[in-house]
């Protein structure tokens, strides 16, 4: 019988508009639980997510181990231990799926007050 890893899921929206700006909500993205998996969800048809590195934490840290993984091609996900307070920028990069084109922003992960084990 195999068991279920069950974490503490972030869900976060990514957009862009018309003039091919992302948008994240939340902005910034509070952690305040342990072991937290980051979802992220991309709503805008047209775009995807890159099949690697479509989230990258670009602050040195401890708190993300692991790179992000792209779920679906409208879905990415990142490990966020959350170990320590503080404030962790990254990069959410999207492809135009008509030229290929990269789009990139880059928000901000704060990790506060983490509770629980």
């Amino acid at each position: 019988m195999s068991e279920t890893l069950a974490l503490p899921v972030k869900q976060v929206g990514i957009s862009v508009d018309d003039q091919g700006v992302i948008h994240v909500k939340p902005d910034p993205i509070v952690v305040t639980t342990h072991n937290a998996m980051i979802v992220f969800t991309l709503s805008t048809d047209g775009y995807t997510f890159p099949p690697t590195n479509a989230i990258v934490v670009t602050t040195p840290n401890s708190d993300f181990p692991y790179a992000s993984q792209t779920v679906k091609p409208q879905e990415a996900s990142i490990l966020d231990l959350a170990n320590n307070v503080g404030e962790y920028e990254y990069t959410v990069t999207v492809v135009d799926t008509a030229t290929g084109q990269l789009i990139s922003l880059d928000p901000i992960i704060r990790n506060g007050n983490p509770t629980g084990t």
